[in-house]
């Protein structure tokens, strides 16, 4: 079996010596071919190349943003695409039930391939991009734009850095100090009323949105790869409004019975538009600000060793 190892040498939680562990474990069953990713967006140009040259599985290893590249290439086509977790959060590999540990994931998919054990799977799109779990339109969206300018405070603390940012993205986004009540974003969705209003957005095509430590934040608890894409929306932004949807979603499945939360479920496409240009993130990568979201589904748009 052709295979094509695509790994992050920059990835937050693997390095080179666990690379080469992998590399050679792999090499033992497949016939492989690495290579490293050295910019923004070239594994999904290596991806893409991947498909034309006939390899027939792509194995990212790397964090949320390196698999998302990945899938750029690979969407739509029947190359097969494994996933190793080399990053801070590693939201879908563990959302899929794979160990969160990249040694441990790779025994698990030597198995997997030798079985021929494969499914297809959903996808979301934003803008045209594809995304494997989530998408965020606004305060989510600047707290992760935060966590990118802080690169070695997210090497250093992982996950706690999306804590410190999201105080940052409250007090400095959406355009100035506290200015997120001002924030108007209408959401449409085929045969409803748009709703108007809503302060920020995440739209997940599976569950869990994130997680933080070993905790899963259930921000679309009903979210399912084998269904359309969920929507959670914020209809009011505070400092302790926050907090509390945060504890919500990380104690249990019950953030949709919050008074300041709006839940739409299992629809095929959403259009969201804001007055003024607010950020974007897709499976946790910064994208850039828009006055417009397309958010769309993918049916059985990937081919996953799972």
């Amino acid at each position: 079996m052709r295979a094509l190892l695509l790994h992050n040498p920059n990835a937050t939680s693997t390095n080179p010596a666990v690379t080469d562990v992998i590399a050679r474990a792999l090499s033992a069953e497949l016939k492989l071919d690495v290579e490293a990713t050295k910019r923004r967006d070239h594994a999904s140009f290596l991806a893409a190349g991947a498909v034309d040259a006939g390899y027939e599985v792509v194995v990212a290893l790397g964090g949320d943003g390196t698999v998302n590249e990945v899938l750029q290439g690979l969407a739509g086509t029947d190359v097969r695409l494994g996933i190793l977790p080399g990053g801070s959060t590693n939201v879908w590999a563990r959302s899929l039930g794979l160990p969160n540990a990249a040694v441990e994931a790779t025994s698990l998919l030597l198995s997997k391939l030798r079985s021929r054990e494969d499914r297809q799977v959903n996808l979301g799109s934003a803008n045209g991009r594809y995304f494997g779990f989530t998408a965020g339109f606004g305060y989510d969206a600047e707290a992760v734009r935060y966590v990118e300018r802080r690169y070695r405070l997210k090497r250093a603390v992982r996950q706690a850095s999306f804590l410190w940012s999201g105080a940052l993205a409250y007090r400095g986004g959406a355009g100035g100090r506290h200015s997120w009540p001002k924030t108007d974003i209408t959401l449409s969705v085929e045969r409803e009323e748009p709703v108007r209003g809503l302060k920020s957005v995440v739209c997940c095509n599976t569950n869990p949105f994130t997680y933080l430590g070993n905790w899963p934040a259930q921000m679309c608890p009903d979210a399912d790869l084998d269904k359309a894409l969920d929507v959670t929306a914020l209809t009011r932004i505070s400092f302790l409004g926050l907090v509390r949807i945060a504890r919500t979603a990380l104690t249990s499945a019950g953030v949709g019975r919050l008074r300041s939360v709006r839940l739409w479920h299992d629809q095929p496409a959403y259009d969201l538009d804001s007055a003024t240009p607010l950020a974007l993130q897709v499976d946790g990568d910064y994208i850039g600000e828009t006055t417009r979201v397309e958010l769309r589904s993918a049916p059985a748009a990937l081919h996953i060793v799972a």
